[in-house]
């Protein structure tokens, strides 16, 4: 009987196909250097301009669009790949059109900035083309289109710029207004805001551009195709196709870090009060700020020390200095003081260090705003070589647009991290996370030295559960800094919350996070936020506290990659968009590095295929590092360029092929602050961090 109904659903849909045929555009996406079939790679449709439908290949590279008869633009992109677009596809009725074709690697999305004055997307160095096509694959290179518009566009841009600048500023309960408050984006259906425009991995502004005016979403087809081939009826396997896993630097992601923006950015928004509901919200008043910086009488940082600030002798705050001898400390960071300077309020605030049992005070105290609390002490060169890294990830139900690619992410990071520093002595930990009424509120791996039992866990762990927004955010942060057993000596410890949901918002809950926050700063450890898709403003803004007062950074996905449902637009000025993988390797990289003691930074090459090969370790060094009128930049090779980025994202420097050697850079012109230098070889990227003062 059950191959009897088999067979009338087969003769039945047969029939169907007969009657009404679809109209179909397939094909293959593969790698143009080893046919290795592209999984995940987006396959768009268009028709003047506007975007019609869209995919992704399948596990085999596949692809498949029901489509209406016509001429469309079909465009092929992948993150990594050199995007191609076919002009005048004829898509004829009734039949199967098959459409495919190959893609050339290209380089990463390492230089794309987004602006976040207009919400808009510009690029510092175009690092990727679009390859223009006809149906007849005859090449049109994307500057020739893009010349032919460049005055009409720059006359919009002019007058898109000056519209955002008249625009009114948004109000707290959406979005808080900085000299470059970021918008969030539109909701489906609705025009995106004048100035925007979409990078989707390739440097065709005369698509981008027409693109952001466009209503139409990306459309993705979830329908499942029952395919009739040779009168055979193939069904999907039980519970759906199997998802392949996806390959590692798919996820883009940028980073804001608000303690290098402290003057420029944040104060600005605590003068405005556009963050006053949010502190209320959560009882995190980050306001009254005193930076640190502790080195020995040759300048070499002392890392892992004890700093304390006290109020009238008592500790009000405790912290740790990093491995650039800096440490962040916080006064009424939980309640709303408004003055509690050293010379306000009757109070005395006063700092103090302890560094082998001995304690050393600093002379004076002043606030961020006034510049850097520095103390030399007569102690030898030396630093831990401990590093202790705890991934805490939602894995409640609203993560499963993302949490396998986030997986493959920081299997990959957890390797290459390693694997780049090979001096350091790396122990990892794990909590997944969910809610109270779920299967389990947490589960943890304890930190290891063996990293394959990190990885082991990390693999078998899948999102499902939540249902409300809020999800037990202060349980993970209770396990990851109460339950992980953190070395007592390391140079380095990060926890990377990844998270797309705000904690729950009761005084019971405040209170745990209050407590894991003062208990992270105390112990050195950093709480980097990753935030996925879903997050809002007040989560965003809770995150941005957490790496605050515990001297960490802010990190959060961006739309740039197409995976995952819509990203919230940080509050923030300008930011380089990233792959994920990148982003936080660097990150890791850059916590760990320690000076040599001739006081020099380093920048190690551990990526370059041709240093693997050789079993050698190639280094660039820069020195003085605190800088104050230049620094001196080594290169074992020639490179392709030399950039110094600000702590905005804005490129303020820049060497263009400069040869192996010394080099001095003049930095006398530049505020006092961070800044990040980032040395391109063979499209490679690697980076480390510049300290610019002024004494």
């Amino acid at each position: 009987m059950k191959q009897l109904l088999l067979f009338l659903l087969a003769a039945c849909m047969i029939g169907l196909a007969a009657i009404d045929p679809k109209t179909t555009l397939t094909g293959t996406v593969k790698d143009a250097e080893n046919a290795a079939p592209l999984i995940g790679a987006t396959v768009k449709i268009l028709k003047n301009r506007e975007l019609i439908k869209a995919t992704t290949t399948d596990a085999e590279g596949k692809y498949r669009l029901e489509i209406d008869p016509g001429t469309y633009d079909v465009e092929f992109s992948y993150t990594g790949y050199v995007a191609r677009r076919l002009t005048g596809v004829q898509i004829i009725a009734g039949k199967e059109n098959e459409l495919a074709l190959t893609l050339e690697p290209g380089s990463m999305l390492e230089e794309v900035v987004v602006s976040g004055h207009t919400a808009g997307v510009q690029e510092s160095e175009k690092t990727e083309g679009v390859a223009m096509l006809s149906a007849d694959d005859t090449l049109r290179p994307a500057s020739e289109v893009e010349a032919k518009e460049s005055a009409a566009e720059a006359k919009r841009d002019a007058s898109r710029a000056k519209k955002s600048e008249m625009a009114a500023k948004p109000t707290p309960a959406t979005a808080p207004k900085t000299k470059a408050a970021a918008e969030a984006k539109p909701a489906a259906g609705e025009p995106a805001p004048a100035g925007e425009k979409k990078l989707h991995g390739y440097s065709d502004y005369t698509y981008d551009k027409k693109l952001a005016h466009k209503p139409a979403e990306p459309e993705i087809s979830t329908e499942e195709v029952i395919e009739i081939a040779d009168d055979k009826v193939v069904m999907p396997p039980p519970g759906g196709p199997t998802q392949p896993t996806p390959r590692a630097g798919l996820l883009t992601a940028g980073e804001w870090n608000d303690l290098h923006n402290w003057n420029r950015h944040w104060t600005e928004l605590l003068a405005d009060g556009e963050i006053d509901s949010y502190q209320k919200m959560y009882g995190f008043f980050p306001k009254h700020r005193y930076t640190v910086l502790l080195t020995n009488e040759q300048d070499f940082p002392v890392s892992d020390a004890v700093v304390q600030l006290k109020s009238n002798g008592t500790v009000v705050w405790e912290a740790r200095t990093d491995n650039t001898g800096k440490a962040e400390l916080w006064s009424d960071l939980f309640s709303t003081a408004n003055d509690p300077s050293p010379k306000g309020m009757g109070n005395l605030l006063t700092a103090e260090a302890w560094v082998n049992g001995k304690k050393y005070d600093f002379n004076s105290l002043k606030s961020a705003k006034d510049g850097i609390n520095f103390l030399k002490i007569n102690v030898e060169c030396s630093a831990p070589k401990n590093v202790d890294i705890v991934w805490a990830v939602d894995a409640t139900g609203s993560m499963g647009d993302e949490i396998e690619y986030l997986k493959t992410e920081l299997l990959d990071v957890i390797n290459r991290a390693k694997n780049r520093n090979p001096d350091l002595a790396f122990r990892m930990g794990t909590v997944f996370y969910r809610d109270q009424s779920d299967a389990y509120i947490t589960k943890n791996s304890g930190f290891s030295t063996d990293i394959s039992k990190t990885v082991d866990f990390i693999k078998k762990q899948d999102a499902d559960g939540g249902g409300d927004y809020p999800e037990a955010v202060h349980s993970a942060l209770e396990e990851a800094i109460f339950g992980q057993k953190w070395s007592g000596n390391a140079i380095a410890r990060i926890c990377f919350l990844v998270l797309d949901a705000s904690p729950h918002q009761t005084p019971e809950v405040n209170a745990s996070l209050q407590k894991s926050i003062r208990e992270a700063a105390r112990l050195g450890i950093r709480i980097v936020p990753v935030a996925a898709s879903g997050i809002q403003k007040d989560t965003e803004f809770l995150m941005k506290f957490f790496g605050l007062a515990t001297n960490g950074t802010y990190v959060f996905l961006t739309d740039h990659s197409g995976i995952g449902g819509k990203h919230l637009e940080p509050t923030s000025d300008e930011y380089k968009v990233e792959p994920l993988n990148e982003l936080l390797v660097r990150l890791i990289t850059e916590y760990t590095t320690i000076e040599t003691c001739e006081g020099k930074s380093e920048i190690l090459f551990a990526d370059d295929p041709q240093q693997q090969q050789q079993n050698t370790k190639w280094q660039a060094f820069y020195y003085p590092n605190p800088a104050v009128t230049q620094f001196t930049l080594e290169l074992p090779f020639d490179v392709q360029s030399v950039t110094i980025y600000d702590a905005e994202g804005k490129a303020v420097r820049k060497l263009e092929k400069p040869q192996g050697g010394r080099h001095n850079v003049v930095v006398s012109d530049l505020s006092a602050g961070f800044y990040t230098i980032r040395i391109l070889k063979d499209g490679r990227m690697q980076s480390g961090k510049l300290m610019v003062v002024r004494v």
